[in-house]
């Protein structure tokens, strides 16, 4: 059976920007090979037997080369695989997809291109600049920061026809772009807009002139990747700049993972405009239950579910076998409000405690309120966490690429997995400040030396919070 290839635009970088169909291809994906631009995030769509393939392409420092990179999809096309090329913004501008599908061709490898919205328009639009307007500009050009090959070095009034002009990939040859356009005939004053990791809770934006920017981009040290916008639409980012106006824009926050870490917090985050991400990436391997545990939850006088997870299992057990779940026993308690939630919603009433009664039997992983009681209590374990090896080069370049600036733990469970892992791929964590959800984290995360506790983060926890448990209380 030959396999098949998809090209994928990730989009600009804000995950919300990344459209179903490639979302759709990503679930069905056995590998994925994916360059630096396209957001990690969008890997967590993918299978658990998934391939990922770190293809790099930092400017001038490619991880692979171009030429490996079209031979591996071949290769792994022909054994029969999904593969899917996730390149950042639209694979059709400036991504090489040209290249990479003229291989797949000639090896007769059957694909697809799937669009995504494009950098630059996206990197303007979220930097409060319209690359078209009726009083600025009717015209719109893109360029690669980039010399063409085969074309001759320099400008003509052709090429930079447009009123507003977008140079991809355009930081290290900036000031000779822009000298090249004052000999055509722009004026030096003409207004230039630099934005850096676009659309993410790390963009920066810097202004000047065609004359000033290459200076203004060195000062604040903007670095690929980044989007060059000139033209006069540039004047109207003092008016419409709406990203700058989100009230955590430039703010960069770790989100502990752990058993009981709502994946929620990460996105409730990157809404409000801060670089948000969850680590270290886990996942769950679970147990079936056996005829003998089925009977000891079935004959307990009270049951203790600590997650989500382990009312599922139990529940496919029930199924599997034929009971139903309203044989239960009737005193049944959980550990958080999510687990109520979830229980609630399968006709289940749990009370929630934050102590677990020598008489409980505790359904589930590790209960992090309670270790010592967990030892001694009857304990059928139906999951547990480990971490995802996949992700460890993604985490590790997440980690180290950017200056985070607070850790926010959900519970004590979070802050170990957060410690462990973080200790195994050399991250340095100990200047970062903190936030948390679960009260009793706050001094669990000050033993480990957390000291410095993140009020404005805090606060916004505190009021999510409150927002997520009116929700399950209705």
């Amino acid at each position: 059976m030959r396999g098949f290839v998809s090209f994928v635009g990730a989009g600009p970088g804000d995950l919300g920007l990344m459209t179903e169909k490639g979302i759709q291809s990503l679930r069905k994906a056995d590998v994925v090979l994916y360059d630096r631009l396209a957001n990690p995030r969008l890997l967590r769509n993918t299978k658990a037997d998934c391939e990922f393939i770190y293809c790099g392409k930092l400017p001038k420092r490619h991880v692979i080369r171009q030429e490996l990179i079209n031979q591996s999809l071949i290769d792994y096309a022909l054994q029969g695989l999904h593969v899917v090329r996730l390149k950042g913004g639209d694979p059709s501008v400036f991504g090489r997809v040209g290249e990479e599908a003229e291989a797949l061709e000639d090896a007769g490898v059957q694909y697809e291109i799937i669009p995504g919205v494009t950098s630059s328009v996206a990197a303007a639009s979220y930097a409060g600049i319209p690359v078209t307007h009726r009083e600025y500009s009717t015209s719109f050009t893109i360029r690669t920061g980039h010399y063409c090959l085969g074309k001759e070095h320099g400008e003509t009034l052709q090429q930079k026809n447009g009123d507003t002009i977008a140079y991809y990939m355009g930081i290290g040859n900036l000031e000779a772009n822009c000298q090249s356009l004052i000999n055509d005939g722009l004026s030096p004053d003409t207004k230039v807009a630099v934005i850096e990791w676009a659309t993410t809770g790390k963009q920066r934006v810097v202004e000047g002139t065609l004359l000033t920017i290459n200076d203004v981009v060195n000062q604040e040290n903007i670095q690929n990747p980044a989007m060059t916008i000139i033209g006069d639409v540039v004047s109207l980012r003092k008016k419409l700049a709406w990203f700058d106006n989100k009230p955590f824009c430039g703010k960069r926050l770790l989100i502990a993972n752990g058993p009981f870490t709502d994946n929620e917090i990460e996105q409730y985050f990157l809404h409000l405009g801060a670089e948000a991400y969850t680590f270290p990436t886990l996942f769950t391997k679970t147990s079936a239950l056996s005829n003998e545990e089925v009977n000891l939850i079935m004959t307990a006088e009270k049951l203790l579910f600590t997650s989500t997870e382990s009312v599922n299992v139990m529940i496919d057990a029930f199924l599997e076998i034929g009971l139903d779940v309203r044989d239960l026993p009737r005193n049944i308690y959980c550990t958080s409000e999510k687990t109520k939630h979830d229980l609630k919603l399968k006709g289940l009433q749990a009370d929630r405690v934050g102590k677990i009664d020598s008489d409980m039997l505790v359904v589930g992983d590790s209960f992090v309120g309670d270790k010592d009681c967990v030892q001694t209590n009857p304990h059928i374990k139906t999951h547990r966490l480990v971490s995802d090896e996949r992700f460890y080069e993604v985490d590790q370049r997440m980690l180290e690429e950017t200056s985070w600036h607070t850790v926010v733990f959900p519970d004590c469970a979070a802050v170990d997995w957060f410690i462990k892992e973080a200790q195994a791929i050399g991250f340095s964590f100990h200047k970062l400040s903190f936030a948390y959800i679960d009260p009793s984290v706050k001094e669990y995360a000050k033993n480990y030396g957390f000291t410095k506790l993140d009020e404005d983060v805090q606060t916004e926890i505190d009021h999510w919070y409150s927002i997520e448990h009116n929700k399950q209380t209705v």
